[in-house]
């Protein structure tokens, strides 16, 4: 299936980071595409003479590749690798480099957390180690990785911005850790003492529907979209997050939801050993 914004003109290549799962199980994937489609728009806004095109939804790695055509086609394809992302080649990986991405199989394994940053050729996630994950979530306290886990609520496909520390060439292998502005959420959170909503599997406009309809939008604060299919809404001061995911649960058929809750995370950092 192929969608487009208008045409002509030399042709840019691009494969989006945004990661497109369980689409059998929630939608058909024409609207998947028709969606998609909708939210590469709202990117593109007032380049009409530029046309996008939606190639294909590669099955290796659940990733949406597109073609941009059009006189301000290298600006549009600037645009979208700046605002959305895209994948990145293994070999262009620098120590230091900041990337963008999604936690994946969180809890599985006991001495950190892998991050997709779509990095390919060869691919390879990102470890946080624990070591770094205490240094930058407990202020060093010594924490096993499920309590940092419980306490921060992570679940797969959570956002997060880390930078390289280190690339293992032979083995392929990166280690990293929380880029400032992932630090600097945690921060304002503690600090404004926030809760928020963290929900992966589901569009900002589906879940902002379900948040009208069962009557929490006055709870809210503000909206933050991360990916096409990763929100996040920010609570005002006296709401309850795990009240609000447990009357919005069953209304987002194959989405996880978590909750973000200061005092869990306060109390991670300060308890005795």
């Amino acid at each position: 299936m192929i969608l487009a914004l208008n045409c002509l003109l030399m042709v840019e290549k691009l494969v989006l980071f945004d990661k497109i799962y369980d689409i059998s199980n929630r939608v058909k994937k024409e609207d998947i595409y028709l969606r998609y489609f909708k939210y590469l728009k709202e990117h593109v806004k007032g380049f009409s003479d530029t046309s996008i095109k939606i190639k294909k939804l590669r099955d290796f790695d659940k990733r949406f590749e597109i073609s941009i055509s059009g006189p301000e086609e290298q600006f549009v394809f600037n645009l979208l690798k700046k605002e959305i992302g895209s994948t990145n080649e293994f070999n262009d990986i620098k120590v230091g480099k900041e990337f963008r991405g999604t936690l994946v199989d969180v809890g599985k394994v006991g001495f950190g957390l892998f991050v997709d940053c779509a990095i390919l050729n060869p691919r390879a996630d990102v470890l946080i180690n624990l070591h770094t994950l205490r240094t930058q979530l407990c202020e060093g306290k010594e924490r096993s990785l499920k309590e940092i886990i419980e306490a921060y609520d992570f679940i797969d496909h959570f956002p997060v911005f880390v930078n390289i520390t280190e690339i293992d060439l032979a083995k392929s292998k990166l280690l990293g850790k929380l880029a400032p502005q992932t630090i600097n959420f945690f921060r304002k959170i503690l600090e404004e003492n926030i809760e928020g909503v963290f929900l992966s599997g589901e569009t900002k406009g589906q879940f902002k529907k379900v948040i009208t309809r069962k009557g929490h939008f006055r709870d809210i604060i503000t909206f933050k979209r991360f990916g096409f299919l990763e929100n996040l809404v920010l609570l005002k001061e006296g709401s309850d997050a795990p009240g609000i995911i447990s009357h919005i649960g069953n209304e987002l058929e194959n989405c996880k939801l978590s909750a973000l809750r200061p005092e869990k995370i306060k109390r991670l950092r300060t308890k005795n050993e």
